[in-house]
């Protein structure tokens, strides 16, 4: 199965100089965690989740309106291509620990999102994408320090039935 069987699309996205309040009340909107930050040309260089805008208000103490996504938004950007197998996708998701990964063209443009939620749902009649889901979130539960650099396919358990599952 391939990233663009399963990704979401269209994405919405925040601007590096939106506020952190922006980036918040988007999320909130469009029930997501995460929004790739895009340049001018609609190119992503970043991202920014939920955990980046709380965290960045606590440690600044500081309102959300005061606060630019550049101050918080993450530079480092793990994507995937829309005709990528989605097992390559999901092992970098668990590798990197992360719930969702933009799903980038070859110039860099944002074509989706592909998301631990979105592997889950596909997962409950896909035996091998939600094998791979289970294998993200195990990951993702893990405390950084105790993450092996790879998570093997044979040690991750049989994916749960999950009917409902929000993004």
């Amino acid at each position: 199965m391939k990233v663009r069987e399963v990704m979401v699309s269209p994405v919405h996205v925040c601007r590096p100089q939106d506020t952190l309040e922006t980036a918040a009340r988007l999320m909130w909107d469009h029930d997501c965690g995460m929004l790739p930050v895009v340049d001018r040309e609609g190119r992503v260089g970043a991202a920014i989740t939920d955990r980046d805008v709380c965290m960045a208000a606590l440690m600044r103490g500081q309102r959300l309106a005061e606060l630019r996504v550049s101050e918080a938004m993450s530079r480092t950007v793990v994507g995937c291509a829309p005709d990528e197998d989605v097992a390559a996708a999901a092992q970098r998701m668990a590798e990197r620990q992360i719930h969702r990964m933009p799903v980038l063209d070859q110039n860099g443009r944002l074509c989706g999102v592909v998301s631990l939620n979105d592997l889950v749902l596909v997962g409950e009649y896909d035996a091998d994408v939600g094998r791979a889901a289970a294998r993200v979130l195990l990951a993702a539960c893990r405390h950084r320090a105790s993450v092996p650099a790879v998570v093997p396919e044979s040690s991750a358990p049989a994916a749960p039935h999950v009917s409902d599952a929000r993004r």
